[in-house]
């Protein structure tokens, strides 16, 4: 299995409703706290293809929807209306729980 199919595979067992465009893999997400909780976010990344020893690189997300550090970059992968910032797992183990490492990665993000 390539690491796209195993990262969307890893995201669909957490029991999120996970699409595909392209390279990118975009699931949907409640943030859980911050200013985002309760509302539904479709969060994107690039797996790479030796996920899951290597995590995904970009997290992509929404227009209107910022990161604190570097400003973001638009995402041509996705088209008007998303952006991208470089914001890989700083701890990346692999192993058995790594979409559930990826999702609380992104959830630290979006209420920092």
């Amino acid at each position: 299995m390539d690491g796209i199919s195993a990262f969307e595979e890893g995201l669909r067992a957490l029991g999120l409703e996970v699409k595909r465009q392209g390279n990118i893999v975009l699931a949907q997400l409640d943030p859980g706290i911050g200013p985002l909780k309760g509302k539904e976010v479709w969060v994107g990344a690039d797996p790479p293809a030796d996920f899951p020893r290597v995590p995904p690189h970009w997290v992509f997300l929404p227009s209107g929807i910022n990161l604190t550090g570097s400003p973001p970059q638009a995402a041509e992968e996705l088209g008007p209306g998303w952006c991208k910032w470089s914001r890989p797992h700083p701890r990346w183990l692999g192993g058995d729980q790594v979409a559930r490492a990826w999702v609380a990665h992104v959830r630290s993000l979006l209420v920092a």
